[in-house]
């Protein structure tokens, strides 16, 4: 059983790592009534309008990162796996929380600008849940220390 807490915490870490240069959230947005859509993508480190880069990147990657570091140490502890999951958890928690209430508020026509504007989780957002998951289940498979 050692061997394959070991797999899934590590599979869990990389998951969690790969989810912060994926899509957290995306957003189709019309700024001008003639114009078309532009993409607003929101990963772990940056946000891109169109073909634009923030500067100001929202840095959702680095607690995800810490805790995908934190799931390594735990291969060799359980207890630290589980404290690890649960720092995934609850980064992964709120983040979900932090992003439903943006896309939400974008969701519910609050932009005048474009009444045809697209909000909705990317594939990282659902890439990191996975991750939580895996990270859990290692733990129930984790021999005790």
């Amino acid at each position: 059983m050692k061997i394959v807490s070991a797999v899934l915490l590590a599979a869990a870490a990389a998951a969690a790592v790969t989810a912060t240069f994926l899509p957290l959230s995306e957003l189709l947005i019309r700024l001008a009534p003639d114009q078309p859509q532009t993409a607003y993508v929101t990963t772990g480190w940056a946000t891109h309008f169109g073909g634009t880069k923030d500067r100001h990147g929202p840095l959702f990657g680095v607690p995800v990162a810490a805790a995908a570091i934190a799931l390594l140490a735990g291969i060799r502890w359980r207890r630290t796996a589980f404290a690890a999951a649960a720092a995934l958890a609850g980064v992964t928690g709120m983040l979900f929380v932090y992003l439903l209430n943006a896309i939400g508020f974008h969701e519910e026509g609050n932009i005048a600008i474009d009444p045809g504007l697209e909000a909705g989780f990317g594939t990282g957002t659902w890439v990191l849940m996975a991750a939580t998951v895996l990270a859990f289940g290692a733990v129930v498979v984790h021999p005790d220390d």
